[in-house]
């Protein structure tokens, strides 16, 4: 039967109006129903990306035409609506939403060979379908997208009333419904398309690695690799969140799966809760750029600059690497600062006993990722993965996937898809939007305007830009409304497509544990038991040598797998960049063989910012200080004048 996993997996990381712990629950006729509308919902996209896919516009209506109707029937409006089953309200949203899009979907040739010519009752249709849109998206996500979005509808309706930069000629009302609701440059847009084919693909794999016992191998593997090393339990949540993290989409869900497992066993060993739940939520946090799904923002970095998928994969590794070395550094200055030991090694499981029990567990991973480097695109890929993971359920027989389970999973996968299916649709908003007004090339004209058209400032404007518009938003949306906004500017001043977009991303990540909304981090602190704000904080403080990241693959794009000219230039580059995130750490605990003071850990910090710019130089700086830092706190220590 499926695990818990599925269950968490691609939950909204967003703050809700209602508490979102589960979905409505149902029994009967309507349970019924609705498991038959989640498995068709599953067969489809199967089908589909087996057997070719329907026309964008038809292949995406579709989608969202059950997307939306689903959404209205599993998620409440309120506190006070019923949790077991729906209203007649929610009967007529999503009947009405199913229509709208279903219309498109029949009468796309027509659509498209009118071309901008629209009827009176499209454009009613196309109104309904935009508020049942927004309606949706609130339900499931909360308000922050849904009111960002709305902006930028007042932001098009009212141009001509802009100051400066933000003055346009403005659309009407019909023009507005058109472009979003007949054309794909909005809620039909790429985004969504990705989503209906990709993303739902990928979500469906990761049911179904995780309805055959693939989370619970993945802990087990953490628990006997690192069990019984200083801090060992928190390094087990690295370890399990990263591994979570190539199948999750989700921090929440990446919170929620691994940490009701390591946060006890943190608090156990004497990691205050706080502490516990931040590095939690730091490492789940981590494991949305952890290939192949990399948060389903992959597919949508793919396809909005026309690269393969394998490359932004490849282009994700060494970054992944670097930012779970710095969580790792950090706990391992932190547990022997505090003299923290690990798990009885007799009572864990061991690393040899894992492999040959459940290693066959993760072969379908293996399987996808052969498959995209030998050149096949990642829904072909998927497929195999899923038809991989099916047949190696029947090695063992608790494991195996009878009919009843083979449902269960399709259904899983097919509502663990709805929030990022939502949020897919609403961007399109943006999108569109700004596609119509042409405000994109105008916004990175400002940005190089204020920033002088600097490499440094450009790009400190961009976290910025990425880390606002994360805040309560889930991944994908952030990611897509950030690149849509800023990455134009470094574009324009010379930096890689792909960079940039990956540079935009990796803040977009970074916003689940960057206060004051960070949604992995309250999620974490509620399992710990803990305050949220200290939880939050202390998640940013571990997190934030994944903060100098996409800076030093800025300066050095080597660094990034598609970029390497000179493997002696990559691993010269590598070297500095492990070096100055282990640097950074030191200044961040405040711990290098013995307790720092203040003035080593402000050394230890400028030597740090120092190795992002590339060259011999600065590289020497950087080794210097942690040299001198050592002999200085090696010397304190043999005169008996030690600081622990």
């Amino acid at each position: 039967m499926p695990d818990s996993a599925c269950n968490v997996q691609n939950e909204p990381d967003a703050i809700s109006p209602i508490k979102r712990d589960k979905k409505r629950m149902f029994d009967g006729r309507l349970k019924t129903f609705i498991t038959c509308v989640t498995v068709f919902l599953a067969l489809f996209h199967l089908y589909t990306s087996v057997f070719g896919l329907l026309p964008a516009m038809q292949q995406r209506s579709f989608h969202i035409a059950f997307v939306l109707f689903l959404v209205f029937l599993l998620y409440p409006a309120t506190k006070r609506s019923s949790l077991n089953k729906p209203t007649p309200i929610d009967w007529v949203c999503a009947v009405l939403s199913a229509i709208c899009s279903l219309y498109v979907f029949l009468m796309y040739k027509d659509i498209a060979g009118r071309a901008g010519i629209y009827t009176t009752y499209e454009l009613y249709l196309g109104t309904i379908m935009l508020a049942l849109t927004f309606e949706a998206a609130r339900r499931v996500l909360g308000y922050p997208l849904p009111i960002f979005c709305s902006l930028f509808l007042l932001f098009a309706y009212y141009g001509r009333s802009m100051p400066g930069v933000l003055k346009h000629f403005g659309l009407s009302y019909p023009r507005i419904v058109e472009e979003l609701y007949l054309t794909t440059d909005g809620l039909f847009g790429l985004v969504s398309g990705v989503s209906a084919t990709y993303i739902f693909l990928f979500i469906l794999f990761g049911a179904f690695l995780s309805s055959t016992g693939t989370s619970a191998f993945f802990n087990d593997l953490a628990m006997a690799l690192t069990g019984h090393k200083k801090g060992g339990p928190a390094k087990i949540a690295v370890i399990s969140s990263a591994c979570m993290g190539t199948i999750s989409g989700s921090t929440s869900a990446n919170v929620a799966t691994t940490g009701a497992f390591t946060i006890p066993l943190m608090k156990k060993i004497g990691y205050p809760a706080y502490y516990a739940g931040a590095v939690e939520a730091a490492a789940s946090t981590g494991g949305q750029i952890m290939p192949p799904v990399l948060g389903s923002a992959a597919f949508i970095i793919a396809d909005s600059i026309g690269v393969p998928y394998i490359k932004v994969v490849s282009t994700s590794v060494i970054p992944a690497l670097l930012y779970f070395w710095g969580i790792w550094c950090c706990l391992s200055l932190e547990a022997t600062k505090l003299g923290l030991e690990g798990l009885n090694k007799a009572s864990l499981p061991k690393v040899s006993a894992v492999l040959r029990q459940s290693g066959y567990k993760s072969l379908p991973l293996f399987v996808i990722i052969y498959f995209l480097v030998q050149g096949y695109n990642p829904l072909y890929s998927a497929c195999w993965g899923i038809a991989s993971s099916m047949m190696l359920s029947f090695v063992r027989k608790e494991d195996r996937l009878n009919l009843k389970a083979l449902i269960a999973t399709l259904e899983d996968g097919s509502k663990s898809a709805l929030s990022v299916a939502v949020a897919c649709t609403l961007v399109g908003v943006v999108i569109g939007m700004m596609g119509a007004t042409g405000i994109a090339l105008r916004v990175g004209d400002t940005i190089l305007g204020y920033t002088a058209g600097r490499l440094m400032p450009t790009l400190v404007m961009t976290m910025g830009i990425a880390l606002l518009l994360g805040m309560g938003m889930p991944t994908t949306a952030s990611y897509v409304m950030a690149s849509a906004v800023a990455a134009p500017a470094l574009v324009l001043i010379g930096c890689k497509a792909l960079d940039v977009h990956f540079f935009v991303f990796f803040f977009a990540v970074l916003s689940s544990v960057t206060p004051p909304v960070c949604v992995g981090a309250y999620t974490a602190a509620g399992i710990a038991g803990a305050d949220p704000n200290r939880t939050a904080f202390m998640a940013l403080k571990m997190a934030l040598p994944g903060f100098i990241i996409p800076f030093v693959f800025i300066y050095s794009p080597e660094l990034l797998l598609p970029n390497v000219q000179s493997w002696p230039m990559f691993f010269q580059a590598l070297l500095t960049a492990l070096l100055g995130v282990f640097i950074l750490a030191t200044a961040l605990e405040g711990y290098l063989l013995d307790v720092m003071s203040l003035p080593e850990r402000i050394l230890a910090f400028a030597a740090a910012l120092s190795m992002i710019v590339p060259g011999w130089k600065t590289d020497l700086l950087g080794f210097a200080v942690l040299v001198f830092l050592c002999l200085f706190a090696k010397r304190r220590i043999r005169a008996g004048k030690a600081r622990s």
